[in-house]
C-alpha cells in the first residue's frame, strides 16, 4: 500500500543520500515519464530506461504506437539544433496499431526486464509504472478476464461510497501485481457542461461535494491496493465544449467561481493525503490573467497549487503532445517549461526524436540557469519520495510474476465487479412500456464497435460482448455490429433486416475519442416506426437519444455492465442506479428536441471515425 506515515528522518536520509549520488543527467532523466506501449521490450525504451535515465513508463499494453503514427492526429515535425556529435536513440518504426495478447505474468515478467535495468544504473532507481484505467472504455489494461468497472460518474451512481472505495482497491491490487505503480486517476473535473466532449461521463458528477466525497473514497481505495492515485485536470476542465488534445480549453469566471467549484475537490482531496495531481492543459483567467496555458504557468503550478492550495506531492502534467500546447512551443520546450513552472513529472508520450530533445532541452535550461539546480532537486526528492513511500525501493520495482494474475481470478473481485456494474444500471425512462422483452420476441440486437484495445479482444472482453450477453437470454437475436458511428454503408445493409424483427435494442455510447455514435441511426429507426431500445454509457442527451421512449444508462461497455443491461431488457434485473447529478435533470420522457452539438473531436472528418489506436 501507499504510506505517507513512513519514518520520515529514515526517508529523508535515504532520500538525500540517494540524491547527493545522482548526475545533473540523471536527475533531469528522473522528471521524465515516457510512453511504451505494447509488450515488446525493444531498444527504444532500453536506451530510455539507460541513457536518458528517465523515472518511469506510462504503459499502454494493448497498442503499439511508433514514429510512423500521429499523436492525437497531428504530425509533428519541429528543427531542433542536437549538441554536437549527439546519437539521438532509438525508435520503434512499426506500423501504428494494436499489439499482441499479453497475460499478466508475461506483462509483469517484461516490466521486471525494465525495472532490471533501472536498477542496474548507479545508482539504482526503481521505474514507477503509470497507466490509465478509470474504468469503461478508458483503460489500457483490458487483457485476461481482468475485472473492470464503470466510469467514475457510474460510480457515483451506485450512491455507495463505501463500494466505491472497494472498486477502487480491486483495481489497485490487480494492476500493482502486474507491477503497475501510479494510475492517472481520479478526474476531479466538474462537468457543468453536459456536451463536453473530453471528460463527460469520466467525471464524478457535476457537483463538486459529490465528486470530493466520491473521489476521495476512491483515492482511498487505490492507495490501499498499492498505487499512486493521481488526480486530474487540475485546476479544472469540466466546464468546457473544447477537448484539450485539439484546442485550448479556458476555464471560465472570477476566482470565487473557481474555488468554489474547480477547486473544492482538491482541497479535500490534499486533505485527505492526495499524493500525486497532474495539471490540465487550459488557461484559467482567474488565476493566471496571462492566459498562459496552465501546464506552463508558475501563476498556476507553483502559485495555486503549491502555494495557495498547500499542495505537497507529485506535480505531473498531462501528455505533452496534446494539440493545446504544441501549436504554441513545440515538445522540447514545453518539456523545460513545465518544469520551469513547477512540475515535477514530464508526461512525454511520444516514441520518437522527441524524447531525446525534451531531456536536453529541459538539462540545458538548468544549465543555462532558467531552471535552478535547487528547484530540480526538489522535484526530484518528490518524486523519489513518491516511490518510498510505496516501498518500491524494497525489492527496486520487482513483482512475483508467476502470481501477476492471483488477483484478477479471486472470487471475491469478480463478484464485486458484478455488483458494482448493477449497482449503478439505470432505466431512464421506457414511457411505452416496452420492457422487459419476452424471450420469444425477435430482437435485433445493434452493437457499436469499439476498436481492438480499447474493447480488448479476448474471449473474456471484446466488441461482440453486448450481442453475447443478449443471446444469454434469449435465442431470437439479430447479431447486427456497426463501426461506432454507423457508416451508409452498415445503415444500408441492416435496413433489409429492420422488418423481419419485433424490437430493436441499439447501443449509443459516450466516446471520448470519437464523439459521433449511433445517434443518426437510431433516429432514422425510429422516424421508420421501429420499437428501439436504447443502451448506453452515458445519461445525457449525447447517449440518451431524446426521441427513444426507452433508454437504460448502465455507464459503462464493460462485460459486466453489458450483461447488467442485457438482465435489465429482459426483466432480471430491477434499475439500481442513483440519480446523482444536480444540474441536469433525469430524462425520464423522450424530447423529439434536440440541442446537443459536437464540438471538438478526434478528427474534423463527418464520421468522427478513428482506424488506429490513439494515445
Amino acid at each position: 500500500m501507499y504510506d505517507n506515515n513512513k519514518d520520515p528522518k529514515k526517508r529523508e536520509a535515504f532520500i538525500n543520500d540517494l540524491l547527493s549520488k545522482m548526475s545533473l543527467d540523471q536527475k533531469v532523466g528522473q522528471c521524465f515519464t515516457i510512453h511504451w506501449g505494447g509488450s515488446m521490450v525493444t531498444p527504444y525504451v532500453m536506451e530510455a530506461v539507460e541513457r536518458l535515465h528517465i523515472g518511469g513508463i506510462r504503459v499502454t499494453p494493448f497498442g503499439q504506437n511508433s514514429r510512423r503514427g500521429q499523436h492525437y492526429h497531428q504530425s509533428l515535425n519541429y528543427d531542433y539544433d542536437y549538441p554536437k556529435d549527439y546519437k539521438k536513440i532509438k525508435q520503434n518504426l512499426f506500423i501504428p496499431g494494436p499489439a499482441v495478447y499479453v497475460s499478466p505474468e508475461q506483462y509483469a515478467e517484461r516490466l521486471n526486464q525494465l525495472q532490471a535495468l533501472a536498477a542496474n544504473r548507479n545508482p539504482g532507481v526503481p521505474l514507477h509504472v503509470s497507466i490509465d484505467q478509470e474504468g469503461d472504455i478508458s483503460r489500457d489494461f483490458s487483457f485476461a478476464g481482468i475485472n473492470l468497472f464503470p466510469s467514475a460518474m457510474g460510480l457515483t451512481s451506485t450512491g455507495d461510497p463505501q463500494l466505491v472505495y472497494e472498486a477502487c482497491k480491486a483495481v489497485a491490487l490487480q494492476l500493482s501485481a502486474i507491477g503497475v505503480t501510479n494510475l492517472h486517476s481520479p478526474v476531479l473535473d466538474v462537468n457543468i457542461n453536459p456536451n463536453n466532449p473530453e471528460i463527460n461521463i469520466r467525471a464524478y458528477g457535476d457537483d463538486p461535494d459529490i465528486i470530493a466525497e466520491y473521489a476521495l473514497a476512491s483515492i482511498k481505495g487505490y492507495m490501499d491496493g498499492g498505487l499512486v492515485p493521481t488526480a486530474k485536470h487540475f485546476p479544472g476542465r469540466g466546464d468546457s465544449d473544447i477537448d484539450a488534445h485539439y484546442a485550448v480549453p479556458n476555464v471560465p469566471g472570477d476566482w470565487d467561481r473557481l474555488d468554489a467549484v474547480e477547486l473544492r475537490p482538491y482541497r479535500a482531496l490534499i486533505e485527505g493525503g492526495l499524493p500525486s495531481v497532474m495539471l490540465a492543459h487550459t488557461t484559467v483567467p482567474a488565476a493566471d490573467p496571462s492566459m498562459q496555458i496552465s501546464t506552463v504557468s508558475p501563476e498556476i503550478v507553483t502559485g495555486l497549487l503549491r502555494e495557495r492550495l498547500g499542495f505537497e506531492g507529485v506535480i505531473t502534467t498531462d501528455s505533452i503532445t496534446m494539440g493545446a500546447l504544441m501549436e504554441k512551443y513545440g515538445v522540447a520546450k514545453s518539456c523545460a517549461l513545465a518544469l520551469k513552472a513547477g512540475c515535477d513529472l514530464i508526461l512525454n508520450k511520444v516514441e520518437d526524436e522527441f524524447r531525446d530533445q525534451a531531456w536536453i532541452e529541459t538539462k540545458r535550461f538548468v544549465e543555462d540557469g532558467e531552471i535552478s539546480e535547487e528547484q530540480l532537486n526538489a522535484s526530484v526528492k518528490r518524486v523519489l519520495t513518491m516511490k518510498y513511500n510505496l516501498g518500491q525501493f524494497d525489492k527496486m520495482g520487482q513483482v512475483d510474476a508467476a502470481q501477476a494474475g492471483a488477483p484478477i481470478r479471486d472470487q471475491r473481485l469478480i463478484k464485486l465487479s458484478t455488483t458494482v456494474a448493477e449497482k449503478c444500471c439505470t432505466l431512464l425512462r421506457d414511457t411505452e412500456s416496452l420492457l422487459p422483452l419476452r424471450p420469444e420476441q425477435t430482437v435485433m440486437v445493434i452493437e457499436q464497435q469499439v476498436l481492438d484495445g480499447y474493447s480488448g479482444f479476448d474471449v473474456f472482453c471484446n466488441n461482440k460482448c453486448f450481442n453475447q450477453a443478449m443471446v444469454e437470454q434469449s435465442k431470437n437475436i439479430y447479431c447486427v455490429d456497426t463501426k461506432f458511428k454507423a457508416t451508409q454503408e452498415d445503415t444500408d445493409f441492416l435496413m433489409n433486416y429492420v422488418d423481419e424483427v419485433d424490437v430493436i435494442v441499439a447501443t449509443n455510447y459516450y466516446w471520448r475519442l470519437c464523439p459521433a455514435n449511433n445517434t443518426a441511426l437510431i433516429r432514422q429507426l425510429i422516424a421508420k416506426g421501429k420499437k428501439v431500445i436504447v443502451v448506453t454509457n452515458c445519461p445525457y442527451e449525447l447517449g440518451a437519444v431524446p426521441e427513444a421512449v426507452t433508454v437504460i444508462c448502465n455507464y459503462s461497455v464493460t462485460p459486466e455492465s453489458l450483461k447488467a443491461a442485457a438482465r435489465m431488457i429482459y426483466g432480471k434485473l430491477d434499475s439500481q442506479g442513483t440519480w446523482m447529478l444536480k444540474h441536469y435533470a433525469k430524462p425520464t420522457e423522450a424530447n423529439m428536441e434536440s440541442t446537443y452539438e459536437i464540438k471538438g473531436g478526434i478528427t474534423d472528418s463527418g464520421d468522427n471515425e478513428i482506424d488506429q489506436v490513439v494515445f
